[in-house]
């Protein structure tokens, strides 16, 4: 399963910065891509996991390590439809 996660600052600014430069996949995550953006969104990470429960667990902690808001949302390929 593909997923992208939306990333907005809340707290640890700099040391958040660091932490998704070096961003780890855990176990049943594989991450595809990590950006930073302009807009609404300050950053993104796409990834793929095993299931929804190994990427909400991804996800939290993530989210735990940064004091980043996030929004998850499932990606389903074009040619899967």
């Amino acid at each position: 399963m593909l997923f992208i996660t939306l990333l907005s600052p809340k707290g640890k600014g700099a040391d958040a910065v660091k932490h998704l430069k070096t961003l780890k996949a855990s176990k049943n995550i594989t991450i595809r891509e990590v950006f930073f953006t302009f807009g609404r969104y300050d950053g993104i990470i796409i990834f793929e996991a095993v299931n929804e429960a190994a990427a909400m667990k991804f996800v939290m902690q993530t989210g735990f390590d940064t004091n980043y808001t996030m929004e998850t949302l499932v990606a389903v390929p074009t040619d899967k439809i």
